[in-house]
């Protein structure tokens, strides 16, 4: 998933403008097209930017020239790039231009060269002016910087092996890899459960927040969040101390994210008999009276997981 791109976008040229004339030696020279502008259209359809990153570079047709008979010339194609929503747009100076986070919203962020004149337009200035044309305006050119922030209503954290991966794959049916090594989730992963967005992120460590493991740039992905999961293993043997290091973490990480409504998960309870998971069920009770303790292997675990999100959900609405 790519979202973060730098593109260089030029729209067109204007036109020239055209000296001709009539049989009656009347000036008729039409006006230059105005050149094609460039826009920036917001798509639900688009998921990440990694297609263009690979364009790297956007040009808008010219304008044409100006005809025969007082005719402005065509105007130069434009060029829309569909974006994901919630892509910001900056400057090479850092300074936003636009977000873009609704669907089909469409911004003009270069506007084509204006046409030039043809003798047509200049008959007003007597003999002379049957001679005269302009040249049209140059496009604009600049670089800029495409950036994604991935919108879901939940999202799954968590140290690396906390289950975060095979719980999103069994509430979705998504089929992301799941392996028992650190920092198998490379890169935010989103998935859908009954029409609510799930999103699966890399694990933290101690010190992400100093860039430690796989950094802190999947942050900004929390942004439009309404839930954070916090993922604990069962395999962990102090499971408070696991729960405050991982809090401090989310509270030097951002503090967007450390306040936002939190569900206490452990995972990966199938580490136990029955008997004895009730035991420690009872336990854990004790210290997170409202978290959820399942294995992504038992339905029911899985379906009483999803009421309690929906929930959270609809109350947080």
């Amino acid at each position: 998933m790519k979202d973060t791109t730098e593109i260089l976008i030029q729209s067109g040229d204007g036109g020239e403008g055209l000296v001709a004339f009539s049989k009656s030696k009347k000036a008729i020279g039409g006006d230059g097209g105005r050149g094609g502008d460039i826009y920036l259209v917001g798509d639900r359809n688009v998921f990440d930017l990694s297609k263009i990153h690979n364009i790297k570079e956007f040009r808008a047709e010219n304008g044409f020239n100006g005809e025969k008979n007082r005719r402005t010339g065509k105007q130069g194609e434009g060029i829309e790039i569909h974006v994901p929503l919630i892509t910001k747009v900056f400057n090479e100076d850092g300074s936003e231009i636009i977000t873009i986070s609704k669907a089909n919203h469409k911004v003009r962020i270069l506007a084509g060269g204006n046409g030039g004149y043809g003798n047509f337009s200049h008959r007003d200035q007597g003999w002379d002016g049957r001679y005269l044309r302009t040249r049209g305006e140059m496009g604009e050119r600049k670089r800029i910087k495409l950036e994604l922030n991935l919108k879901a209503d939940i999202v799954f954290l968590g140290y690396p092996n906390a289950g975060k991966s095979s719980v999103v794959n069994a509430l979705s049916n998504a089929k992301y890899r799941v392996a028992p090594y650190e920092f198998t989730t490379l890169e935010p992963q989103l998935a859908v459960m009954d029409y609510y967005t799930l999103m699966d992120l890399p694990g933290i460590i101690e010190d992400t927040h100093k860039g430690k493991g796989l950094g802190s740039n999947f942050v900004k992905h929390t942004k439009y969040s309404k839930l954070l999961v916090h993922c604990i293993s069962l395999e962990n043997e102090d499971l408070m101390k696991t729960y405050q290091s991982t809090r401090e973490e989310f509270k030097n990480l951002s503090e967007y994210l450390y306040s936002l409504p939190e569900l206490v998960l452990f995972t990966k309870a199938d580490i136990y008999s029955l008997d004895k998971l009730e035991e420690v069920t009872k336990k854990i009770k004790e210290e997170f009276p409202d978290s959820i303790v399942i294995s992504v292997y038992r339905k029911e675990d899985l379906e009483r997981l999803k009421e309690e999100l929906k929930k959270r959900l609809s109350s947080t609405s």
